[in-house]
């Protein structure tokens, strides 16, 4: 069964969560990997450098990012990661669309292999705890959406308060998104 976190983040917000990952020793990769492409770290100083709104941030300490070729097609030759195998969260960083609206994010891991619970297979349990440190902060941290579903960061929070910014749901008919209380 797959995990997901949906949230609203402005730069500040994602420099907080980074700094609180960094101890973990994380690394970065894009979507689709060069081949030779060498692993960002997740630190606050890495987030200038990420181009694209989605990424993968891997456990490399508790396996291997297994990754295949695509064969076919414009990205021919770029390498496509598997994330059931491998110890991944998927990343999509909250940006601003045109309208200068910021435009919800997601963390979505898939953290169970199976649904049967005798099942020994699937991820590490130190992945789950990953996933649970980033839950907690955000159920510590930052604010809840209206309608329910999101978690908006301190400063997407404050931003959205003083009319500075309008928070609205990824995808072509996504709604304006609140903040509660």
């Amino acid at each position: 069964m797959a995990a997901t976190l949906h949230y609203f983040m402005l730069p500040e917000d994602e420099r907080a969560v980074f700094r609180h990952l960094a101890r973990r020793e994380l690394t970065l990769y894009p979507e689709l990997v060069p081949p030779g492409w060498t692993p960002l770290p997740v630190h606050e100083d890495t987030i200038p450098k990420l181009e694209g709104s989605s990424w993968y941030i891997a456990a490399e300490r508790f396996g291997p990012v297994i990754v295949h070729p695509v064969k076919k097609g414009p990205d021919k030759g770029l390498l496509v990661i598997e994330e059931i195998p491998s110890p991944v969260f998927h990343y999509e960083r909250s940006i601003r669309n045109e309208e200068g609206e910021l435009v919800a994010g997601r963390l979505w891991a898939e953290l169970e292999v199976t649904d049967d619970p005798m099942d020994r297979k699937g991820k590490p349990l130190a992945l789950k705890s990953i996933f649970e440190e980033v839950h907690h902060l955000f159920r510590k941290n930052w604010r809840r959406s209206d309608p329910k579903g999101f978690w908006v960061g301190p400063a997407a929070g404050a931003a959205w308060k003083r009319g500075d910014l309008v928070l609205r749901e990824a995808g072509h008919k996504g709604r304006e998104i609140g903040v509660w209380r």
